[in-house]
């Protein structure tokens, strides 16, 4: 196995950080996982934060673009994700801003919808309360949720 210097994990990083964004956080765990110890990886993170490589603002602006685009998920899934990244609050809350609100409404609407024409129920109370579940579990805010559901009469 080759020796791990300072110099090819720097190089493996930069490489990894070529290929997609990443936290700080998950960057030094995975030179962790390579085996370079606690200093190492820090002074590595450090030197691709300095040369921008790695920016945990950028990095939460990526992550809050791609889930509300491509999964649809909601602000609260979102932003537990990023905390379980290590990102810190305020990085998290301004990524979050960047959300269009009216297209995230469309969005739920949407799911809810596609939802609704595949949900089982015996009553429209059952219903809506499935509905809600799913959007609750998308991370979507139950205040949305409320106002967005479909009516009785839509179904």
């Amino acid at each position: 196995m080759k020796e791990l210097t300072f110099e090819t994990l720097y190089a493996w990083a930069t490489a990894r950080c070529a290929r997609s964004e990443c936290c700080r956080s998950e960057m030094v765990r995975k030179m962790r996982e390579k085996g370079a110890d606690s200093d190492m990886a820090c002074q590595v993170a450090d030197r691709l934060e300095e040369e921008r490589y790695l920016d945990d603002a950028r990095y939460a602006r990526a992550f809050v673009h791609d889930r509300t685009l491509y999964e649809r998920w909601g602000r609260m899934k979102i932003q537990q994700a990023l905390m379980q990244r290590g990102v810190s609050p305020s990085l998290i809350t301004e990524a979050l801003q960047t959300i269009d609100e009216d297209q995230y409404q469309e969005t739920l609407r949407e799911l809810l919808s596609a939802k609704a024409r595949t949900t089982r129920a015996a009553t429209t109370y059952e219903l809506r309360l499935k509905l809600m579940r799913f959007a609750t579990s998308r991370g979507f805010e139950a205040h949305l949720i409320m106002e967005n559901l479909p009516l009785a009469d839509e179904e």
